[in-house]
């Protein structure tokens, strides 16, 4: 098996960023109509949030995400940015955007609701990308 090389601390920084766009998507750029498409108000979302489950598990999983894409850009020898932006994009398409569109039409969900979504996602991968393969 081709051995894999990956720098953890780059791929800690790059869950730190998801969590710093995810303050902005989700807060002044696309917070109000999220809430809107998500059908519920405010006061709903904040009734019973936990703010240190829902962002610890939130920051996990944007660590496991810029793992993965780490290991895929470690396999496939992307050693520059195109290349990064490739890989990562490749994995937001085939994994991430392709199953939150699975989910979304089954849960009868709008397609602005999986472009602010999947928009984050995508922003997130293809900065995981840039950072990975220049780290």
């Amino acid at each position: 098996m081709q051995s894999v090389e990956i720098n953890y601390l780059a791929v800690v920084i790059c869950g730190i960023i998801a969590m710093a766009i995810g303050s902005l998507w989700y807060g002044p750029l696309f917070g109000k109509e999220w809430v809107k498409e998500i059908g519920k108000s405010e006061e709903e979302l904040l009734k019973d949030f936990n703010p240190i489950k829902t962002y610890g598990i939130t920051f996990v999983a944007h660590v496991v995400m810029a793992l993965v894409v780490a290991y895929f850009i470690s396999l496939t020898g992307a050693a520059n940015v195109v290349n990064g932006i490739r890989v990562a994009f490749s994995a937001w398409v085939g994994f991430v955007a392709a199953t939150m569109l699975i989910n979304g039409m089954f849960a009868g969900k709008s397609v602005k609701l999986f472009i602010i979504d999947g928009g984050y996602h995508l922003v997130n991968m293809l900065i995981f990308g840039i950072v990975l393969v220049l780290w």
